[in-house]
């Protein structure tokens, strides 16, 4: 990376770029804030840009029911919205700002644009949001062994039943 310095540069999506591949990208970058509380990508909906996280926390729930679980939090400098943004289809899951946030987004349009441009920029991105993808992936399925292990316990052990009760009270 030739700017190595640049607040920017510290985003896992934009590692390996040269300066002008840099500029490029960032350049597409809209930047947008949202006060803690408000939902910014809502399960159901989305695809159409993917969120960088510059400033803040959010949380990611998903629906279950009345319940919402909660997925993850993520501070900087991670990106949600990526199953989405890459398959176009609905987000999996919602995000809140659970502090005050700021992200910078790019339009899946834009994006497309610039990876047409110079497919070495797109293998580059690409690879890049595959990562991410894949850490979010990895995380996910350690959380499923977590609820699978707990859940087991909770049916085949009453003493921890009475244990997460008294945890859930």
């Amino acid at each position: 990376m030739a700017l190595a310095s640049e607040p920017l540069a510290q985003l896992p999506l934009l590692d390996g770029l040269e300066a002008d591949e840099f500029f490029a990208v960032t350049g597409r970058f809209s930047r947008e804030q949202y006060p803690a509380g408000t939902r910014i990508l809502e399960e159901g909906y989305g695809g159409l840009k993917l969120f960088l996280l510059v400033e803040g926390r959010v949380r990611i729930v998903r629906s279950m029911g009345t319940s919402q679980l909660l997925i993850n939090t993520l501070g900087p400098p991670q990106a949600f919205g990526e199953i989405s943004f890459i398959d176009g289809g609905p987000a999996s899951a919602t995000v809140e700002a659970e502090t005050d946030v700021v992200v910078l987004t790019i339009l899946k349009e834009d994006f497309n644009e610039l990876l047409e441009a110079s497919p070495a920029l797109g293998t580059k991105m690409y690879k890049n949001l595959l990562k991410v993808t894949c850490q979010r992936i990895r995380s996910t399925t350690n959380q499923v062994q977590d609820y699978f292990a707990i859940n087991q316990a909770l049916c085949e052990n009453e003493h921890f039943r009475k244990f997460y009760k008294l945890l859930c009270l």
